[in-house]
């Protein structure tokens, strides 16, 4: 008999947690959802490089913590030393990217967890070359 009100508790939460998870999602933050569980998973990091995104390519933004400014999250194909590619999300905290120049970025699963402007003769050659750019 305890084994129906458990299941009925468990689905009632299964259900808020699934329409909480859409409203966050629908309000832009899924960008910051996906940065948070790449930062806790265990995935390993590894130091990759891409050019600067142009100006105005952001795929979203989102109000910041302070309510004053906005963060813009850019979606970058990036390569690591060997050439390898994969596309990462990069969260500009209140400004937009200004295009100059290339990034060297720590990555973590789909995120970019840190990065630095840096000139291109800084990325490796391979990495250039998988971008051709």
């Amino acid at each position: 008999m305890r084994r129906k009100p458990l299941a009925a508790v468990l689905v009632l939460l299964s259900a808020a947690l699934l329409l909480g998870g859409n409203a966050l999602l629908d309000a832009g933050w899924g960008s910051v959802l996906r940065s948070i569980a790449d930062r806790v998973l265990p995935n390993p990091e590894i130091a990759m490089w891409a050019p600067a995104p142009e100006p105005g390519s952001h795929a979203s933004s989102y109000a910041d913590a302070t309510g004053a400014g906005a963060n813009y999250v850019y979606p970058v194909d990036a390569a690591d030393d060997r050439g390898n590619v994969r596309e990462l999300q990069l969260i500009f905290f209140g400004r937009e990217s200004d295009g100059e120049g290339w990034l060297e970025i720590e990555a973590r699963g789909g995120s970019g967890v840190r990065y630095r402007a840096c000139d291109a003769a800084q990325a490796p050659a391979a990495a250039r070359r998988a971008l051709d750019r």
